[in-house]
């Protein structure tokens, strides 16, 4: 069966959902907050939490979060807390308790200060704030001003982004968000060769030019939730998803733009299972060569299962499948039980699916390692002669580190991962089902075809200071004279140039690397003044070496850092 207009069916599902008795439910914590270093810690610090051991599918639950940390900050105070609390994450978690506060009622009093004018800043986490017994709300600015230079012919960059954004929850029943942005930036000039090649702004999508070199662009996201039966969790949200552990994704980035979804995560003995339905922008022509015309649409669906097989070791299967749009949605598909590959066969649906398996084991109380394995395409006869370098060999794999407390340096936390992506992975033999949204990829930034390692330091010695320190480099393999060497995804592969002889690197190679380090002093809750200073070098073979250089400085309210991290 078939369904042309799927918006009507969905909203016949939330009126039925709605409907039937539900629990206590929040938001969710946005992604990138800071709250994710804490919980992160407290993951590998207990090793084997019955809730926190579930971190691969983000974002995280603000409620069932804040009750864990709240049960860990009571073991502390009682003293029979199974391992130690630095200083710094002893006032990261009354931090955490602050901003959550909703779902943190013992503490709230303790968290009221003089308000200014008596009725904003009631606590130093939210402008405004309502909290009844049937109702609460928070309100919030949103705020980044960033000015800097890049010595590769831009001159001033800057981003200029002010907007508002309230949560909050109905009679204990229903969660919500809305966050709505105005944005205007100009970027370094790889950003905006980017820019130029996809006709997005990196993990925005639609923009107006803004004076020179310039883009101007709104963001908006916002959703309900709300809780079914105990163990069943459903979000409707137009937003991002994270699909991983690590600092990329090969499954499922939050690099792309917004994108709407039904998320059901269902939460019983030592499993995790998550179901998503998705709404995405298919590849369409830039604007310009045939007006601007509605964007056609493709349907994205997800199963991500986990399972806590021992006290230290989570492993996950994951499936997806990209169907094109113009075929209206399958409902076969909104089986939340159900092989994805065996439903397309049957349907003769011509969409792309991909298979994948992930891991995190907590080694030790500081140790953690984690990765992803991703079958985009398995022709046993190609695997089993890999050296040949068949196009069909589309695979990616992810092994990663992260080690707390590094050195016995309390707070001083580094991460090292590697990435390998075959070409061609991500793609379909057109280019309509390919892993992309709005004309950027869903998975890894760079796309496909390339090798990576990443180091990252991140360090809090004060309470109030934050240091990031990154190390990235990667080979791609570029295409060759316009001719399709598997690397840009937005390609079908039905465009190679042969069978055989395919392997990373392959076509025009580059090597980058890139060096950052950022700074911030949070000077008020979440308000922070940052300085921010990038090098990066891009050597096409063949081509002259380049560099960039550039520098930000800046203030911002209750939003993560704007960074190009490709």
């Amino acid at each position: 069966m078939i369904m042309k207009h799927p918006s009507s069916l969905i909203t016949m599902i939330m009126v039925i959902l709605l409907s039937l008795p539900a629990k206590g439910q929040s938001d969710y914590i946005g992604l990138g907050n800071k709250q994710y270093q804490l919980l992160e810690r407290l993951d590998i610090r207990t090793r084997h939490d019955t809730l926190l051991g579930f971190t691969t599918v983000k974002p995280y639950d603000r409620r069932k979060m804040t009750e864990r940390v709240l049960y860990i900050d009571s073991l502390d105070k009682r003293g029979v807390l199974p391992f130690p609390l630095s200083s710094i994450d002893r006032y990261n978690i009354r931090r955490l308790l602050m901003d959550n506060w909703e779902w943190a009622p013992a503490y709230a009093d303790s968290f009221r200060v003089r308000p200014v004018f008596g009725v904003f800043y009631k606590t130093p986490a939210n402008l405004y704030a309502v909290s009844t017994s049937n109702f609460k709300l928070a309100i919030d600015p949103l705020l980044n001003l960033q000015y800097g230079k890049d010595n590769d012919g831009t001159g001033s960059i800057y981003t200029n982004t002010r907007g508002i954004m309230l949560r909050g929850n109905i009679a204990n029943k229903v969660g919500f968000y809305s966050i709505l942005t105005d944005n205007q930036e100009r970027d370094p000039a790889y950003v905006r060769d980017f820019v130029a090649h996809n006709g997005a702004v990196p993990g925005e999508g639609f923009y107006k030019s803004y004076r020179k070199n310039g883009y101007d662009y709104f963001d908006a996201r916002g959703g309900i939730s709300f809780n079914l039966a105990k163990y069943f969790d459903i979000q409707f949200a137009y937003d991002k998803l994270f699909i991983g552990n690590g600092f990329r994704s090969l499954f499922l980035s939050d690099f792309s733009s917004n994108y709407l979804y039904l998320r059901i995560s269902t939460r019983i003995w030592k499993f995790d299972y998550e179901n998503i339905f998705a709404q995405t922008i298919a590849p369409f022509p830039p604007y310009g060569s045939d007006g601007r015309p509605m964007h056609p649409r493709n349907y994205m669906m997800m199963h991500h299962l986990s399972l806590q097989v021992t006290k230290w070791l989570n492993l996950g299967f994951y499936e997806n499948v990209m169907e094109d749009g113009r075929n209206g949605l399958q409902l076969s598909y909104l089986n939340p039980v159900i092989f994805y590959r065996s439903v397309e066969q049957q349907l003769g649906a011509a969409g792309k699916a991909n298979v994948g398996f992930d891991f995190k084991s907590n080694v030790t109380s500081s140790v953690q390692l984690y990765g992803q394995l991703l079958i985009n395409e398995f022709v046993t006869k190609e695997v089993l002669h890999y050296s040949r370098g068949n196009y069909a060999n589309k695979q990616a794999f992810q092994l990663g580190v992260k080690y707390i407390d590094a050195f016995f340096v309390h707070n001083l936390d580094v991460q090292a991962e590697v990435n390998y992506i075959r070409p061609y992975t991500y793609t379909n033999f057109d280019s309509t089902t390919n892993l992309t949204h709005y004309r950027q990829p869903l998975a890894h930034p760079l796309g496909a075809n390339l090798k990576e390692f990443i180091g990252i330091a991140r360090y809090q010695p004060l309470p109030h200071l934050y240091l990031t320190g990154k190390l990235m480099y990667h080979l791609q393999g570029l295409d060759s004279a316009g001719v399709n060497f598997g690397g840009d995804v937005s390609r079908g592969y039905e465009t190679r140039p042969r069978d055989y002889g395919f392997f990373i690197g392959s076509g025009t190679p580059v090597k980058s690397t890139t060096a950052a380090l950022s700074v911030s002093w949070e000077i008020f809750e979440n308000m922070f003044i940052d300085l921010n200073s990038t090098y990066r070098t891009y050597n096409v073979q063949g081509q002259p070496n380049t560099s960039t250089f550039f520098y930000t400085v800046g203030f911002r309210v209750n939003l993560q850092p704007r960074e190009f991290n490709f």
